[in-house]
């Protein structure tokens, strides 16, 4: 598979993962942009050992938590964009879900990002954020913990 192919294929998974952290479209399409910049830059280098949609992920979060840490981030939410760049089938209509975990922690807000919205499972994740397993397991469940009290009047639990 060449760089070009996998662009093609990964492309908007990718943004929307970078939107959904950096919790801004600008932002979002520079560390796009920039993720498959580094992957072109190392491609020679990829040795196969995980998914190319693993490894991606891995530098498009590397790339998002480096613009977070820029002293000159400005820290604002473009909620029009939410709607372009959320997957319809994941978002409430009115977009209670996706606020709520936009508004969690970094650290909460990656893991769930990854798991729910990208689909990766706990080992996965640890391995893309350099992370034990139970620490992710841990965050998720935390993350979880968090969510409940925000969304207790959008879903529904049998008795």
């Amino acid at each position: 598979m060449d760089l070009e192919q996998t662009m093609a294929e990964h492309g908007d998974c990718i943004l929307r993962l970078c939107f959904l952290i950096l919790r801004d479209r600008a932002a979002a399409e520079d560390a796009a942009q920039e993720t498959f910049l580094r992957a072109w830059q190392s491609w020679d280098r990829f040795d196969g050992r995980a998914a190319v949609k693993t490894w991606l992920t891995s530098i498009a979060v590397n790339v998002c938590r480096h613009q977070l840490r820029s002293p000159w981030r400005r820290r604002r939410v473009d909620w029009e964009a939410l709607g372009e760049l959320a997957a319809p089938e994941q978002q409430a209509e009115d977009g209670t879900v996706l606020r709520a975990v936009l508004s969690l922690p970094k650290k909460y807000r990656e893991i769930v990002v990854l798991h729910y919205y990208q689909g990766f499972s706990t080992p996965e994740i640890a391995q893309m954020l350099h992370l034990p397993t139970g620490t992710v397991s841990v965050r998720l469940m935390r993350a979880r913990e968090r969510l409940k009290p925000m969304l207790k009047e959008w879903y529904y639990e049998e008795a």
